[in-house]
């Protein structure tokens, strides 16, 4: 599969409020175009995934998979297609803000 191209600065739509918050995994350079796969911690891997994509913001360009709309709580992130035994990131979503997390191998 080939890596869509960095996105252009410009905004991400995100669904925000009461309950429901997103995430922003950022991610090595190297992993533009893998797949990042998301979880409720507890629960089962559903294929629930988004790319990592380069991303230009103000004073540069990071690598990032945006996850909009999830609801509060406890989740968790895999390199998607690895089992659960491999390298988990755990992040906590609150309702109405964007969680940052650092997402490596």
């Amino acid at each position: 599969m080939e890596a869509m191209p960095s996105s252009d600065a410009g905004p991400v739509v995100l669904d925000l409020g009461g309950e429901m918050g997103a995430a922003v995994l950022e991610a090595p350079g190297w992993a533009e175009g893998d797949e990042i796969e998301i979880r409720r911690l507890g629960l089962d891997w559903d294929g629930r995934h988004a790319s990592v994509r380069g991303r230009y913001v103000a004073g540069g360009r990071v690598h990032a998979a945006v996850f909009g709309s999830l609801e509060q709580g406890r989740w968790e992130a895999r390199w998607r297609g690895e089992n659960t035994s491999g390298p988990v990131c755990r992040f906590v979503v609150e309702g109405g803000r964007v969680t940052r997390a650092r997402f490596n191998r």
